[in-house]
């Protein structure tokens, strides 16, 4: 009798070892919200990918922010320079793989001009820390940032991890005008 109750008694031990994900801790957005707008110096390196009509292409990125003022570079995944774009004091200044100086009021107009990629530096700043700016946005069940919706930028959010009591973006694609952009956070340097 005991024999025919033995792979009922097997399923359901091995039912109770089987693990859930843990579920993430809901963060109270409004919260969340002022102290990420209050983060205003920090660093972080990763990957990007950049797709459009005309062509495919990725880089290393390192961004650097100090207050309105930053700092942009992009190299190929051997190491040389693609670009350096820097912003200091309502100037804008790019450095191109040659070496050559440009300047402009206008980011995104100076690196379409030079590279003929679409991206949506006004916008980075925030949408790469999580937030939406003043930009449409839907928030995930923890109340993390979902998506944003920024004139003809979609930014889709795919993944966090919490560093230094913050939970910040890991993993966003940015989709826009001809292009679309799939950014990869690995390291994050924040001075709060």
């Amino acid at each position: 009798m005991f024999l025919r109750f033995l792979p009922l008694l097997g399923l359901l031990l091995l039912a109770g070892c089987t693990t859930t994900s843990p579920q993430r801790q809901q963060v109270n957005w409004q919260q969340e919200r002022a102290r990420l707008e209050r983060l205003d110096h920090w660093q972080l390196s990763g990957k990007m990918a950049i797709i459009s009509a005309q062509q495919r292409g990725s880089a290393r990125l390192n961004w650097q922010q100090d207050g309105e003022d930053y700092r942009l570079n992009l190299t190929s995944l051997i190491g040389t320079s693609i670009l350096e774009l820097s912003r200091s004091q309502g100037r804008v200044s790019l450095t191109d793989n040659e070496g050559r100086q440009h300047q402009s009021q206008d980011a995104e107009a100076l690196i379409f001009q030079l590279t003929g990629w679409h991206l949506p530096i006004a916008g980075l700043p925030d949408w790469i820390k999580g937030l939406p700016g003043k930009a449409d946005y839907r928030l995930n069940p923890d109340n993390s940032l979902a998506s944003v919706r920024d004139g003809q930028w979609q930014i889709s959010y795919q993944e966090y991890r919490d560093q230094d009591g913050y939970r910040l973006p890991h993993l966003l694609t940015m989709t826009g005008p001809q292009s679309r952009l799939k950014l990869q956070i690995n390291e994050w340097a924040l001075q709060p």
